[in-house]
């Protein structure tokens, strides 16, 4: 009777780390993987909110972009910025819009299989002034 208690307690023993190593470990990567991106989500809209502005006052949106992003703990050279129109070719009242993107690219814990985006981008919009 001793012999088949310690059979079944090495194999509910074993059951419970298969379940976690299968199941709860790729859960948790997920989730830090996850808000992982939503902290760089968050970092780049904010520099895009910051470049803008910048713009709208007629200065050059991407040292204050990769400032943002660099105060952020993420890396400067990963993002890139486009405006439209450009600087000097917009008038007075003129709606000008910033697209920030990061690239990901081996930025996630885990392979998700396409799961997670390579590259974040965001817009953000201002007159100028």
């Amino acid at each position: 009777m001793n012999h088949k208690n310690a059979r079944e307690k090495g194999s509910a023993t074993l059951e419970f780390a298969l379940a976690v190593s299968l199941v709860l470990a790729p859960l948790l990567l997920g989730l830090v993987d996850f808000s992982r991106y939503l902290d760089v989500s968050h970092a780049v809209s904010r520099a895009a909110h910051e470049g803008v502005f910048e713009a709208a006052r007629g200065h050059e949106p991407l040292p204050i972009v990769q400032s943002h992003v660099a105060s952020a703990g993420l890396d400067p050279a990963k993002v890139s910025v486009s405006l439209s129109p450009a600087l000097g070719a917009a008038a007075r009242g003129t709606p000008m819009q910033i697209t920030v993107s990061y690239n990901l690219t081996g930025y996630a814990l885990a392979t998700w299989g396409g799961l997670f985006p390579q590259a974040l981008s965001t817009k953000a919009t201002a007159r100028h002034e």
